[in-house]
């Protein structure tokens, strides 16, 4: 019988993104959950790793430097998780500079049609919301609940901020070749996010697009999420295992901005410890001394 190794999450953000929790306050509820690995993914930026990190070596949980970047996917949405990327590297830390300024161009326009909409949200008071980090939508969603406009930032969502929403406002996103890249060259692994949010319509489409993204460097596929149902999960599991990739997982924990997410929680029938994250480990390691 295998033993288990340790629970981990391997998809987390903070307040450098789109999370209510701090670096050193998101290690320090991992350690409350017993989690002996976590991976801090924030989007698109890695300016918060550094601070997690340290108060992992303090509080004894292990932190895995990650990203989440979005990917230009019409059909859906593509986002790409770094694991055990160098969040020192310059080159990366340049590369992401372009990715974050689409962020700020796009702001002010999600606040303009919000106005529009009847249903004003100022730009002061979505940076309010995100405590001084990187603004997104999910910090306007926040004030149209506290503004009563909405119930809960699902429903702010559904209503007015998801691609195709009214306030929804499309940004300059990198190529999937690209963003694998940047995180490659950053010596990580690349990963697939919740794979159910590329809304394959058949299990064939889904295929392609994976074994695409596998032909350009894709090495994991996040078959655990918060956002996906037990047969989902079997479905990603089993599509990992045929072609040979990484089966990782993570719950996507935002804090108070994705009430009802628990960190490390990816559903109960998650198949997954500390052992995936050895299993990553060597094969860095062997790639090193290529």
């Amino acid at each position: 019988m295998k033993m288990p190794k340790g629970k981990i999450d391997l998809h987390s953000h903070t307040t450098f993104s789109d999370g209510s929790f701090p670096p050193a306050d998101l290690v320090a509820l991992a350690r409350a959950k017993e989690l002996k690995a976590l991976a801090v993914t924030d989007h698109d930026t890695i300016e918060g790793l550094a601070e997690a990190v340290g108060a992992g070596e303090r509080m004894g949980v292990e932190i895995i430097p990650g990203i989440e970047i979005s990917a230009d996917y019409p059909p859906g949405t593509l986002h790409i998780l770094g694991y055990f990327i160098d969040y020192r590297s310059a080159k990366l830390k340049e590369a992401l500079k372009e990715i974050q300024e689409a962020r700020v161009r796009r702001n002010p326009e999600i606040a303009k049609k919000l106005a529009a909409l009847g249903v004003p949200v100022t730009m002061e008071e979505a940076v309010a919301e995100s405590g001084g980090g990187q603004v997104g939508r999910p910090h306007f969603a926040q004030v149209l609940v506290k503004k009563g406009y909405v119930k809960d930032t699902e429903e702010a969502f559904e209503k007015y901020l998801t691609k195709g929403a009214p306030a929804y406002v499309e940004k300059r996103r990198v190529l999937p070749e690209e963003g694998i890249r940047l995180i490659e060259d950053a010596g990580g692994i690349a990963a697939l996010a919740h794979p159910v949010q590329l809304r394959a319509r058949t299990a064939e489409e889904f295929y392609k697009t994976l074994d695409r993204l596998i032909a350009l460097g894709l090495k994991a596929i996040e078959a655990y999420s918060s956002c996906q149902t037990e047969k989902e999960a079997f479905f990603f599991n089993e599509a990992g295992r045929r072609r040979g990739i990484f089966v990782t997982g993570g719950s996507d924990f935002h804090g108070a901005l994705k009430p009802g997410v628990e960190l490390g929680g990816m559903g109960k029938w998650a198949g997954l410890d500390y052992g995936v994250v050895e299993e990553m480990k060597k094969f860095i390691g062997k790639r090193k001394t290529r």
